[in-house]
């Protein structure tokens, strides 16, 4: 906490207004949830619980991101301003430092985020970012704004004069019960909506049970929460959704790496809810660890209001899983699939290609594959080498990277981003096309979800759904 002697300090957090437009060259862009970002959330809630003033602005729901942020700068007067940004935002989030610079040079700017975790020394060089944060950042935030010595500060960069200080790293927090509740009442939730496609009620509010994945897939960035895996008690992630549905949020959608890493855990948070009587839709929204889940699971999160879990499947080809260190088999996941259905729970599946090893022939068993499981909804990427991760290392140590202006680096496209040791990028395109036409214009799919439609009464829902898609060249 604060001591008494010290003054308040008015914080401003800030995301990007291009947060979303990683996805903008899907395919299902009309199925893009526009959710409060957790991460603020909970650095505010650690800010005010230590007596500060905190803002939070989310300028991908402004319609006017500059003004907005200017207002802001102006009228509220922020000693700190904080952004959070991937490697993809980066570009934006320089040119957030650089407005809030030219409005008052005394405000002290804060890079925080995957991007800055990864290359905190890089993101100090290249912008007008006093400091960044790297690794967990609701300690490093507290200690920043409480005025302690900044060569002190665990998981910190910062510039001093013309030389970068990078700090030892900050330990990963043990007992996640401490963190203060994210605070949701610093967003405006009118300004939020997830299609109908990915929710059944608005506002839908983010939640995390647990941080950290032990799982080393060589796609995945672990460079924020880690890969040791730690929870929230049950207790306290029922409360946190308790808290979340108090302040106006319908549905909870649950965003994290590992809510069924720990199997008994994902059983109690059920049972919690269950023996509280709370009743609301929710979801698992990231990509579920496939042979982690049990006929018990399912039915405790079937009975629990859980209407959907998205599985992280990524490949129709056990070679390519074997080499993206994925650790699952095919037939774990045509199991989970069933065990699912069998249990009244929807699935959404999530596959890309283009991965290391890639061959036409294994992205045509990745659509093949997709098609023999039969998911209620699938969604595929492009694999593309983002920074931090083992297969950027690999690409970027075989000559492939083709360019580091991280603007580029979409989950959809990676044209001139990094070459593929087998493919063209014509030719993994064509394949993420053939993923979308045969998933979703196949009969089989059409006619499930006309059945499904009619019965929940979402038909008028997919028909829009499916006519705003055709722009998208299906």
């Amino acid at each position: 906490m604060s001591t008494a002697g010290e003054k308040r300090k008015k914080v401003l957090l800030v995301c990007p207004a291009s947060a979303i437009e990683v996805f903008a060259e899907s395919k299902i862009r009309v199925a893009i949830p526009l959710v409060p970002y957790i991460s603020l959330a909970s650095l505010a809630g650690a800010a005010l619980a230590d007596g500060h003033q905190v803002r939070i602005l989310d300028l991908s729901v402004s319609r006017n991101p500059a003004d907005e942020l200017a207002q802001n700068l102006t009228v509220f007067r922020p000693n700190f301003v904080g952004v959070t940004f991937t490697s993809f935002l980066y570009r934006e989030a320089k040119d957030i430092a650089a407005a809030t610079k030219k409005n008052n040079r005394a405000v002290v700017t804060i890079a925080g985020g995957v991007h800055s975790s990864v290359l905190p020394r890089e993101t100090l060089e290249d912008s007008e970012f006093d400091m960044a944060v790297y690794g967990e950042g609701e300690l490093t935030l507290k200690e920043i704004i409480n005025g302690v010595p900044r060569e002190e500060i665990a998981g910190l960069a910062f510039k001093q004069g013309s030389k970068i200080v990078v700090n030892r790293p900050r330990a990963l927090m043990d007992d996640l019960d401490r963190l203060p509740f994210p605070a949701w009442h610093l967003y405006d939730l009118g300004r939020y909506r997830v299609p109908r496609i990915n929710a059944r009620r608005n506002p839908v509010g983010a939640i995390e049970t647990s941080r950290g994945c032990p799982f080393q897939c060589i796609f995945c960035n672990k460079s924020v929460f880690g890969s040791r895996f730690r929870v929230k008690s049950p207790p306290r992630v029922v409360d946190e959704m308790a808290a979340m549905l108090r302040a106006g949020f319908r549905e909870i959608h649950i965003w994290e790496d590992g809510f069924a890493t720990n199997p008994d855990h994902a059983k109690a948070v059920c049972d919690e809810i269950v023996r509280r009587g709370l009743k609301f839709p929710w979801n698992v929204y990231n990509g579920i660890r496939i042979g982690r889940l049990d006929e018990e699971l399912f039915r405790k999160l079937k009975q629990a209001g859980c209407y959907r879990v998205s599985l992280g499947i990524e490949s129709g080809s056990q070679e390519i899983l074997d080499r993206v260190n994925k650790g699952i088999t095919l037939d774990q996941v045509r199991n989970t699939v069933s065990l699912a259905r069998s249990a009244g729970v929807e699935t959404l599946s999530f596959f890309l290609v283009g991965l290391p090893g890639e061959t036409e022939e294994t992205m045509r068993r990745t659509i093949d594959f997709a098609r023999e499981l039969g998911c209620d909804l699938n969604k595929v990427g492009i694999a593309t080498p983002i920074p931090g991760t083992p297969m950027f290392e690999e690409y970027e140590r075989k000559g492939l990277i083709e360019t580091r202006d991280w603007a580029r680096y979409s989950f959809h496209s990676r044209e001139g981003v990094a070459r593929h040791e087998n493919l063209d990028y014509k030719t993994i395109r064509k394949y993420y096309d053939l993923f979308y036409k045969e998933l979703y214009l196949s009969p089989s799919f059409i006619w499930k979800r006309f059945r499904r439609g009619l019965k929940t009464g979402d038909i008028f829902y997919d028909l829009a759904s499916f006519l705003k898609t055709l722009k998208y060249r299906w």
